[in-house]
């Protein structure tokens, strides 16, 4: 029987349309082959594969609210459009927003299974989803690139609990899943009629994921077709070709780009002007904040955030475990490859190589959107892998790999699944202090503020338990209260109802109580006496929910309420303690 050369792509997959797509390793790699695909050496999947994805999913099985940035927020907005129309307390400060914002992912999925399931259960029967699909959508591009299921991708089950995750970026973390099954999708219809019509249709779908999950999506895309251009083999660049790509392109992104600059663009980027304190038109603006991005790259402290945030695809609760993984990943990958054992795909590589210029270059806020350079650092992470192909030498050495993988994260996620279950004390002291709340009223959100030397520092974080800064640059704490809404039925001003980034919107009553920009970030207690102070940094909003709080609201939840007392403070006047805890404090609003 003649089997296949291991540096050459098989003639059945796509990678064989152009080199480039399976790039292979030098020919000692060639006897590496057992049989045709498949058969090479490796564990069974089937024993592997189940014990991963257990794993995973294990942490979402013992803990009803994982410390995850964002995700009560979302879960909030979920249960408020769920009931808005037929709760009349809902109904009179919610709508939906019939704007095609690029963001409902996460309502087209929990919206349904909300209906038949516990919102919680919902909330993590979705995070379980997403994590699966990520690592599925890992492995079939991997077998689009190079014609076999491989145990090599499973590495990607170390990124599932990344810092998009564990900041609770929803529609993203699903999205991604997504993104890597539509490019597969492209390179395996390549040639093929189908390939622009599903193109499309990919395109379409990740807008409505997420936007970003469809700029990167476009990336990949260009990527592949990029590297068909050189190389051996390589398609002639005429400007016939060129045209045609350019017009394949140019539909592909026709609807997405018409729906986001008819509606939601130019909203978006004057609240980045807004965060930034500018007033320039949106074109200037938009090279203003490249700059001030490739300005920043100057500054010693910056290099020094951006060496932490390069840990993101691997970010957990333990620094050190943290970058040991990532030195395990890159260094494995380095030493297979000077064995000769490791083959690359050229397009997959160039797509990780912009993936990881963004990461320096884009700015943050970004269109509305914050994190967003950590997501390319992410996406770069995932192709690294679906886009590399590890022959074993042996099935011992494969089965020492597997083992290997395996206890490393179990490892990890026995530190994650600590942390969480450690989150639930301040869950529930959170219960605790919304049991004094009386449903229909109004809760205003505050957190211990700058003379208590609390909040929102990276040096104040990183005094905390683990678990309370997921990203080290906001607490995990920040969004929690928003579960007063759907515990308690009161309102809370920093429900996620941004109109260009939400589709749910607040009613005209109660938009002075709202939060425009800066969603669900707490308000600086001081400013509550001294409002005068507000600068930039306690993000202000152009028009403060806080101002003439004492008429707007009944209550105020104070977060970090344990450096609060420290320092020796007390409540401002026309607030009186009804209820002291360990990280949460309630005020009742005295008139």
């Amino acid at each position: 029987m003649d089997h296949p050369r291991a540096d050459h792509p098989r003639a059945d997959h796509p990678g064989a349309d152009h080199p480039g797509l399976s790039q292979a390793p030098g020919t000692g790699a060639a006897a590496l082959w057992t049989g045709s695909g498949s058969e090479a050496w490796s564990p069974p999947l089937a024993l592997v594969l189940p014990v991963i994805l257990a794993l995973l999913v294990l942490p979402l099985l013992l803990v009803e609210m994982p410390p995850l940035l964002d995700y009560p927020n979302h879960l909030a907005r979920v249960d408020v459009l769920l009931h808005y129309r037929t709760d009349p307390f809902l109904g009179e400060r919610y709508t939906a927003s019939l704007t095609p914002v690029p963001n409902l992912l996460m309502e087209a999925v929990m919206l349904p299974l909300a209906s038949v399931l516990p919102l919680y259960v919902a909330g993590r029967v979705y995070m379980a989803l997403a994590g699966v699909l990520t690592l599925i959508g890992a492995m079939l591009l991997n077998r689009t690139l190079f014609g076999r299921w491989s145990l090599w991708p499973l590495c990607g089950a170390l990124f599932i609990y990344n810092a998009t995750l564990i900041g609770g970026f929803m529609s993203f973390s699903l999205g991604l899943g997504f993104l890597l099954i539509g490019v597969s999708l492209w390179i395996a219809l390549a040639g093929g009629r189908w390939q622009l019509p599903v193109g499309m249709g990919c395109a379409l779908f990740l807008y409505f994921a997420h936007a970003i999950v469809l700029g990167s999506f476009l990336l990949c895309l260009f990527a592949v077709e990029a590297v068909k251009y050189v190389g051996e083999g390589r398609k002639p660049p005429t400007l016939a070709n060129l045209g045609r790509d350019a017009l394949r392109f140019a539909a592909l992104l026709a609807l997405p780009a018409a729906l986001f600059a008819g509606t939601v663009g130019t909203q978006l980027l004057r609240s980045d002007a807004a965060a930034v304190g500018a007033h320039d038109s949106a074109p200037v603006l938009l090279l203003k904040e490249v700059y001030w991005r490739l300005k920043k790259l100057t500054e010693l402290k910056q290099w020094r955030y951006r060496l932490h945030d390069m840990l993101a695809p691997v970010l957990n609760y333990n620094t050190l475990l943290d970058m040991a993984t990532l030195l395990l990943i890159l260094g494995g990958m380095a030493a297979a490859r000077l064995a000769g054992w490791l083959r690359a795909s050229t397009a997959m590589m160039l797509a990780a190589a912009l993936f990881a210029l963004a990461f320096f270059v884009v700015p943050d806020p970004f269109f509305g959107t914050y994190f967003v350079s950590i997501r390319f650092w992410i996406l770069a992470a995932f192709l690294l892998v679906a886009g590399t192909d590890l022959r074993f030498p042996t099935p011992r050495a494969a089965a020492a790999f597997a083992a290997g993988l395996l206890a490393l994260l179990a490892v990890r996620t026995a530190v994650l699944t600590v942390n969480w279950l450690a989150y639930e004390d301040d869950v529930a002291d959170l219960r605790r202090a919304m049991e004094r709340i009386e449903p229909g009223r109004s809760v205003l959100i505050a957190w211990a503020g700058q003379e208590a030397g609390c909040c929102n520092t990276r040096e104040f974080l990183l005094t905390q338990p683990p678990w309370r800064h997921s990203l080290v640059a906001l607490p995990s704490l920040v969004h929690l209260p928003s579960l007063i809404t759907v515990e308690r039925r009161a309102f809370v001003p920093t429900l996620f109802s941004h109109p260009g980034k939400q589709p749910l919107t607040v009613t005209r009553p109660y938009r002075d109580r709202c939060m425009a920009i800066y969603e669900g970030v707490p308000v600086d207690v001081r400013l509550l006496s001294r409002p005068g102070e507000a600068t930039l940094r306690d993000h202000v909003e152009p028009c403060p929910h806080y101002v003439g709080w004492r008429e707007k609201y009944d209550y105020v939840l104070v977060m970090f309420s344990n450096v609060f007392h420290a320092a020796g403070l007390t409540p401002p006047p026309g607030a009186a303690e009804a209820y002291r805890g360990t990280v949460f404090d309630l005020w009742r609003v005295e008139r």
